[in-house]
């Protein structure tokens, strides 16, 4: 999973790159290569319109011709003067055709024209055949005019030209005859061409015609194009300037004092192809880079992984019954440290389970001599209640009623085995040990008990308060006549406290310092155990004492309004 999320991410993060060097390099690519076509068609613009306008003077130097004038002026002439003007005329105009290589030939309407010599470059033609041409309407309104490329039949065959129309007036402005200068397609396309042959590239007149045209795009195309431009692209197409259109780039110029605006198509893909084959090879190199890093890190990512795969499969095997092979040593650095640690972990699991083992041995052979001292306390309170009816029988009412109630202490101790009993069953607990120490002492000892019955149907350790009660009697009236106990409880929050004073002689200052009689100090002490493994820091027994006037004994655990699970007897 995490192999894979990382090529992933590598592969986002390459594709990502691919695609920002993309977008940037087409975009510098497309600059570049609009300023580049730019100022090209610049060039060519001024070449053209200088050729162009040499033509156009050409032709306006034709219509100024002498001969020209008078061949037209004298229609009602006779033959001879016609031939002859007529042949002058020929002259004139082949010489104009012979000195400009660009021109391929030089056509005359004029009404009742001269025979033509086919041969040459001058052609007479019948002024109402000038309806017949494909191009008439284009000189039909205007004194002069380009017209676009056409085919022309010439002794050579069918040749494209391009030519240039002008109307030919008398002095009193009679319209007599028209002029065409058929200009070699050829010439102007290698001109508009340059030195890029497979350039789609037309030329327009102010019309927005297309005169002429190189590439593969047909030159009628390009008017749809130039008018689409014009109305849905809001483009000046009478200045210079570039846009893309659908899946082409198109670049434009028109000079200030030129006629023709030069227009160029590059297809979209091929401005983007050194883009896109840039784009292939980083891609191929990235796709490369990144088989051989993943790869890398596959490798690397065993080499970490197999020491874990290593440790995992030792842990898996691992058994307390079973002794475990060594570790290997061979790595010293974080790896290393890990299978000490695994090592030490192990050799101390081990430990601990033969510790536990020794402890749940000696657990059970306690609970067996628990069950085995649990006779004795029965056996003991049979025997005293024998020993009740033997007194009862013996008229002795007083070692009777000891025996009574020292049966109900012992019935209250084992409490089926339960560590916890009622506050009630301990207070009843305590007061036949108390009554037992009354018929001993007489009327000299007295006690009082004030336990709410709230508090009497709570929790408690048993035998918690009896060993105090033990030690004030025994210790507390040493020496005394007399004697007074008071037993109180309250709760406190959540906890219980319970209060045990006494009016005896007090407790030595160095009582904690003297060594522990088997009576007293030794209940005390157990006391303090169980109220640490029940209780922990949650309990807290104070004692405090004056001399000769007695001791409180402060006892605070916990409430407890439910019986927990047994801890054992």
């Amino acid at each position: 999973m995490f192999f894979g999320s990382f090529a992933g991410f590598i592969i986002v993060v390459l594709v990502v790159v691919i695609g920002v060097n993309y977008r940037f390099s087409v975009r510098e690519m497309v600059n570049s290569t609009a300023f580049y076509q730019q100022n090209n068609l610049n060039q060519l613009d001024k070449q053209l319109n200088i050729q162009m306008t040499e033509i156009e003077n050409i032709s306006l130097a034709i219509s100024r011709n002498s001969n020209l004038q008078e061949y037209l002026n004298e229609a009602g002439a006779d033959s001879y003067t016609r031939f002859t003007n007529a042949s002058r005329l020929t002259i004139d105009l082949s010489n104009i055709a012979f000195s400009m290589p660009i021109i391929q030939s030089i056509r005359v309407y004029v009404d009742d024209p001269p025979v033509s010599d086919y041969q040459g470059p001058v052609t007479y033609v019948e002024l109402r055949n000038l309806l017949e041409e494909q191009w008439s309407e284009t000189v039909e309104n205007s004194d002069f005019s380009w017209i676009g490329q056409h085919v022309i039949s010439t002794n050579k065959g069918d040749l494209p030209v391009i030519s240039f129309a002008r109307k030919i007036y008398t002095p009193g402005y009679e319209y007599k005859a028209l002029v065409v200068l058929d200009i070699k397609a050829s010439d102007i396309i290698k001109l508009i061409q340059g030195e890029e042959p497979d350039s789609n590239r037309v030329l327009l007149d102010l019309g927005l015609r297309a005169v002429t045209s190189t590439g593969d795009i047909p030159a009628e195309q390009y008017r749809d194009t130039v008018q689409d431009l014009i109305h849905n692209y809001n483009v000046n197409i009478n200045d210079k300037g570039n846009i893309r259109y659908h899946d082409s780039l198109v670049v434009w110029s028109k000079l200030f004092s030129s006629d023709w605006i030069l227009m160029e198509v590059t297809p979209w893909s091929e401005i983007t192809k050194g883009s896109v084959r840039t784009a292939e090879v980083l891609f191929s190199i990235g796709v490369v880079a990144v088989v051989i890093a993943l790869i890398m890190t596959l490798i690397i990512s065993k080499q970490f992984t197999k020491p874990i795969i290593l440790l995992l499969k030792r842990m898996n095997s691992f058994s307390l019954g079973n002794k475990d092979k060594p570790m290997i040593n061979d790595y010293h650095n974080e790896f290393g440290a890990l299978f000490n640690g695994y090592s030490v972990l192990v050799d101390r699991t081990t430990e601990l389970y033969a510790s536990l083992k020794q402890q749940y041995r000696k657990q059970k052979e306690a609970e067996i001599q628990a069950l085995q001292a649990m006779i004795n306390p029965h056996f003991l309170y049979n025997t005293l209640d024998q020993l009740n009816w033997m007194a009862i029988e013996a008229g002795e009412e007083r070692m009777s009623r000891v025996l009574e109630l020292m049966g109900r202490m012992f019935r209250i101790g084992l409490s089926n085995g339960e560590s916890i009993i009622t506050v009630e069953k301990e207070l009843t607990h305590l007061e036949c040990y108390l009554q037992i120490q009354q018929i001993r002492w007489g009327e000299k000892l007295s006690y009082v008990i004030e336990v709410p019955e709230a508090i009497k149907a709570l929790y408690i350790p048993k035998l918690t308060l009896q060993p105090f009660v033990e030690n004030a009697i025994i210790h507390g009236f040493h020496g005394r006549d007399t004697g007074l106990i008071v037993i109180t409880a309250v709760l406190s929050h959540e906890d219980v406290e319970f209060k045990i004073s006494d009016n005896g002689v007090g407790i030595p200052a160095n009582w904690k310092r003297q060594k522990t009689r088997n009576t007293g100090g030794y209940g005390i002490r157990n006391v303090r155990e169980r109220m640490i493994a029940y209780y922990g820091p949650a309990y807290d027994i104070g004692i405090s004492s004056n001399p000769n006037t007695g001791t409180l004994v402060s006892i605070r655990i916990p409430e407890m309004r439910e019986k927990p699970a047994s801890k054992g007897g």
